[in-house]
């Protein structure tokens, strides 16, 4: 059977559509996938919607990813579709697990949780003309009325997944407007020498800004971690290597890598450094999973880039949040990775900003903790989001603080903060690269300097001070990246941040 699978997504990486697109293919289906990389506050133009109409027009099944940020995108893709086609349409990702019913006012049907089993079940049965209102894990619309079948537990057994689907054949992308077929040159242009994957799947902490609040509630019952075997992520990076020639860099964007066992940690850096020898990115390090001991053998295999959520130096903030662990934690989290600076880049730590509930005093303690934290580093500074069904959206609903779900939460870009004096702090504390002392932060915070206007000749005073420090560390990092044959975004990502943020 035609399938037809559709990413709207900025980047191409889009990890569950390829291992989706695998397991059909697995299954005998033609699958054919069509990327519309776009920012979620775009609209389509009528050439690409109709392009992309034309490509599935012989697909029996359609399937669209969203996150709750690309529901306008979304809607517009499928509004097309059923217009000018008669196939069903099934949405799955994090938003229709979360807001199923609200899909339903689009989509013919949406896949809750983890849709690996649910997909190749519901077109075996649309396959073989069987009815497919009972399967479990989607829920659809019948006669007007609602069916919400049974959630499929977890996927246990993470190595029975196939690997992502890279292969070209019967990949489009939107180029100039239009969905062109993927080529080798147009994957590499896209893939920027990075290749992205998940070792783990879950989340052990479930913050109440996070949608992992929401999904662990989902699935109380079940192991909610679950590890792919060493050996199966070396198979895949192995894979990788042999058939995409043009990966220079390596990105684990998990939230649980660093669970793995020390001793599982040691048998990956040994194979990783004998099998694959690429630079090695972390993204979900935490101040309470990652050890000197654990870093030390993943640097020594080639991890280059760390990235650590840091969130808030508030300890109210912080019990909010639901985060458990210390600024003494996180100082000493800091420090273990800066005793590796000749090594890798300067880290990259996340900080929540424009927190309703957050007084001056709670900005402060997270400025003041930032400076003690040793530099070079980048923020990579977050507003505050109420995702649908979390514990603060809960709260920021009941307290009328969200007024409208679809303006306040949906269509809110998560790194446009609001334009405030503390707030401009963190963005001239993350163009320094972390270098303004704990003295000089406590003098641009100072409420009487702050009540007589002095704070702001501070301010300039510091801008105008590290100015120039801030262009050499820029060029001095990005001229190592390049030396070490990192192409990837580990470099221009975080130093387009800064461009883009930089006293916003």
């Amino acid at each position: 059977m035609r399938i037809g699978l559709i990413s709207p997504y900025p980047s191409i990486f889009s990890f569950g559509i390829r291992v989706l697109s695998s397991c059909l293919k697995k299954e005998g289906h033609s699958v054919k996938t069509i990327f519309i990389p776009s920012d979620f506050w775009s609209k389509y133009d009528n050439d690409t919607l109709e392009n992309v109409t034309d490509l599935l027009k012989d697909v029996a099944l359609i399937g669209i990813s969203l996150t709750t940020n690309f529901f306008d995108n979304c809607v517009q893709i499928t509004q097309k579709l059923k217009r000018d086609l008669n196939i069903p349409i099934a949405w799955g990702g994090i938003h229709p697990t979360l807001r199923p019913q609200e899909c339903l006012d689009y989509a013919d049907m949406v896949c809750i949780g983890e849709a690996e089993e649910t997909l190749i079940e519901l077109a075996r049965r649309i396959e073989r003309k069987e009815d497919y209102r009972n399967v479990r894990g989607v829920w659809l619309k019948d006669k007007g009325k609602i069916i919400s079948n049974e959630l499929r537990p977890l996927i246990q057994d993470l190595d029975s997944i196939p690997f992502q689907d890279y292969d070209c054949e019967n990949h489009y992308i939107l180029e100039n407007k239009r969905c062109v077929r993927m080529s080798k040159e147009l994957l590499e242009k896209h893939m920027k020498g990075s290749y992205l994957t998940l070792p783990t799947r879950g989340c052990p902490f479930g913050c109440s800004y996070c949608n992992n609040n929401a999904i662990n509630k989902i699935y109380a019952n079940q192991k909610i971690i679950r590890q792919r075997s060493i050996r199966n992520i070396i198979q895949e990076l192995m894979q990788v290597k042999d058939g995409l020639s043009n990966v220079k860099c390596i990105y684990f964007d998990d939230d649980a890598f660093l669970l793995y066992a020390i001793e599982e940690i040691k048998e990956f850096c040994s194979e990783y450094k004998r099998n694959i020898k690429l630079p090695l990115v972390i993204t979900g390090a935490t101040p309470i999973t990652l050890t000197r001991e654990k870093l030390s053998f993943l640097v020594d295999a080639g991890l280059f880039y760390v990235r650590m959520g840091i969130e808030t130096g508030s300890e109210n903030t912080r019990k909010m949040y639901k985060r458990s662990y210390s600024n003494e934690q996180v100082i000493n989290a800091a420090r273990i990775i800066n005793e590796f600076k000749d090594k890798i880049a300067s880290p990259q730590y996340d900080i929540i900003l424009d927190n309703p509930w957050e007084n001056d005093d709670d900005i402060i303690k997270t400025l003041m903790l930032l400076t003690k934290l040793p530099p070079p580093y980048h923020l990579a500074i977050f507003s505050l989001t109420f995702y649908p069904q979390t514990e603060l959206y809960e709260k920021a609903k009941k307290e009328g603080i969200i007024k409208n779900d679809l303006e306040d939460v949906y269509r809110k870009y998560f790194h446009s903060c609001r334009k405030t004096y503390l707030n401009k702090l963190f963005f001239l504390l993350n163009a320094q690269e972390g270098r303004i002392s704990t003295i000089t932060m406590s003098l641009l915070t100072n409420r009487i300097l702050r009540k007589l206007k002095l704070n702001w000749l501070l301010y300039w005073m510091a801008v105008l001070r590290y100015q120039p420090a801030r262009y050499k560390n820029i060029l001095s990092s990005s001229f190592q990246a390049v030396r070490k044959g990192n192409f990837s975004r580990i470099s221009g990502y975080v130093r387009k941040r800064i461009a883009d943020l930089y006293l916003r």
